[in-house]
């Protein structure tokens, strides 16, 4: 599976949770939930990618390990006075690794179970849009990397001597 899509809209990084205490009598609870900017950003992003969930007839979350790329464009320019050789990151805030949480989250229960299947993953930030660009595509369960311990050569030596 590889899924390619992006949101017309401005990044907005996963904000930490709000608390409230709510007494029931001499009872108490405690909940939590996301700010508003969050969660109308979470449930954009999850729209569009049950939209091209159905566009592309795929009716089941998958359950296989994912790779994940994802490409933040944060609206505005760099300003006027930008050097010539400077490129266009977007270094300021929000951090980057907020921004996928947000994301991630909003796909989560959607593209896939949960986001601990997600074994790779490419995060870009930028100037231009505001855009947010999702790819998604499963990885085999057999794929082996050398990082993983030792060489792929060597791996598949072993496993054919079986």
């Amino acid at each position: 599976m590889q899924i390619q899509f992006s949101v017309q809209t401005k990044p907005v990084p996963q904000a930490r949770p709000r608390f409230f205490v709510r007494h029931k009598g001499p009872q108490q609870f405690v909940g939590a939930y996301d700010p508003k900017q969050c969660r109308t950003f979470k449930e954009v992003i999850a729209w569009h990618a049950r939209l091209k969930m159905r566009e592309t007839g795929i009716r089941e979350v998958t359950k296989d390990p994912i790779a994940i790329s994802l490409h933040f464009c944060m609206g505005g320019g760099m300003g006027r006075n930008r050097k010539p050789d400077s490129c266009g990151f977007h270094v300021k805030r929000p951090d980057i690794d907020n921004l996928a949480k947000a994301v991630k989250d909003a796909l989560k229960g959607i593209m896939y179970a949960d986001d601990s299947q997600i074994v790779e993953a490419h995060l870009y930030k930028q100037y231009g849009g505001p855009e947010v660009r999702i790819e998604i595509r499963t990885l085999s369960a057999h794929r082996r990397t050398p990082a993983a311990g030792g060489s792929l050569r060597r791996r598949r030596g072993e496993e054919e001597k079986k």
